[in-house]
């Protein structure tokens, strides 16, 4: 039962993993593309978006290494 249990917390692990790899993806999309296309016309504003679209990136990375970190030692190696 231990390895069927780890191998569903891995598949949740990775489809949380991808979830926010999509979520992050579309924030970066509508921060950025605007921003380099300088649809705005605002070079304050386009600033502004890439530093919001770097931030977004750098959480997600962040949390992504935690939650695996975290996830790995906490459930997978978990002594039971």
């Amino acid at each position: 039962m231990g390895l069927l249990r780890n191998l569903i917390s891995v598949i949740i692990l990775l489809a949380l993993v991808w979830s926010s790899l999509i979520l992050v993806s579309y924030i970066l999309a509508v921060t950025l593309f605007p921003a380099l296309e300088q649809g705005s016309g605002n070079l304050v504003i386009s600033i502004l978006r890439v530093f919001l679209g770097l931030a977004v990136f750098a959480i997600w990375a962040i949390s992504w290494y935690l939650l695996t970190r975290i996830w790995l030692y906490k459930i997978l190696l978990r002594r039971g």
